[in-house]
C-alpha cells in the first residue's frame, strides 16, 4: 500500500480509508497515560533521515490539513546568503495529508533536545504544536517546525522548473541541495509514501541534470 497526500473530507470527518489505517481522530480523554505524557516530534523533511537527537521510539505518521512544499529558502544548510537553496516547509491545505516520521522523545525534561532542534531549524522555522497521527494508534500531541511566509528566507511558490534549477545550483554547509531532494524522495519511498510535489520536483531535477550533462 502506498500512502499519498490527499484526503476527500474535512479533518473532523475522516474518509473511510483513514479509519481502515487506524487514524480515527479520538478525544484525548481516555487515552493511555503513556501516550498523554509522551512528547513527540514530527519530521517531514531532513528529520526523516538525519536524526541527530535521542528518541525512544519512531514510526510512520501523518498530520492532517498540511502539505509539504519546496518553498523555503536555505542559507544555512543547503545554500548560502545570496544563493539560497530550496527546502521543504508546511503549507496549510485542508484537503491534504503530510506523511513523515514521528519520534517519541525520552521521558523527562526535553528542553535540551528542543533547543538543539530550534538551532537546527533556525533558518526561518518556528515550533508548531500539532496533532500527530501514528499508524494504527490514537492521535498524540506533538511538535514540528515550519517556516511561515513572513520569515526572511521564505521564497514561496515557483514553477517546478524554476525550483529544480535553483536546487541544482545550490550548495551549503550541509551539502548539495540535490542531495536533499533525492534523500527526501528516497526516505519517503522507504516508508511507502508518495508525495506528488516531491516526486514532481525530483523528476524535474533529474531531467535538468540529464540535459546539462
Amino acid at each position: 500500500m502506498v500512502l499519498n497526500g490527499s484526503v476527500d473530507a474535512p479533518v473532523d470527518n475522516p474518509p473511510p480509508y483513514l479509519a481502515q489505517l487506524g487514524f480515527i481522530k479520538m478525544a484525548l480523554t481516555g487515552m493511555e497515560e503513556s501516550l498523554e505524557k509522551a512528547l513527540w516530534v514530527f519530521g517531514y523533511g531532513s528529520i526523516i533521515w538525519k536524526v541527530d537527537f535521542p528518541f525512544e521510539a519512531r514510526c510512520t505518521a501523518c498530520i492532517l490539513g498540511w502539505g509539504r512544499r519546496f518553498w523555503q529558502g536555505s542559507i544555512d544548510h543547503r545554500g548560502i546568503p545570496g544563493q539560497p537553496g530550496r527546502v521543504v516547509t508546511l503549507i496549510e491545505r485542508p484537503d491534504e495529508i503530510c506523511w513523515g516520521m514521528a519520534y517519541r522523545l525520552p521521558a523527562g525534561n526535553n528542553s535540551d533536545i528542543l533547543d538543539h532542534l530550534d538551532h537546527r531549524e533556525r533558518g526561518g522555522y518556528d515550533r508548531l504544536d500539532i496533532d500527530i497521527y501514528l499508524i494504527n494508534e490514537q492521535p498524540v500531541k506533538g511538535i514540528t517546525w515550519f517556516a511561515c511566509e513572513n520569515n526572511p528566507n521564505y521564497l514561496g511558490e515557483a514553477s517546478p522548473h524554476t525550483i529544480a534549477r535553483q536546487i541544482i545550483g545550490s550548495k551549503g554547509p550541509s551539502g548539495e541541495n540535490i542531495e536533499y531532494i533525492y534523500r527526501l524522495e528516497e526516505s519517503l519511498s522507504s516508508i511507502n509514501v508518495s508525495d506528488p510535489h516531491v516526486t514532481q520536483i525530483a523528476n524535474e531535477v533529474r531531467a535538468l541534470q540529464k540535459y546539462l550533462t
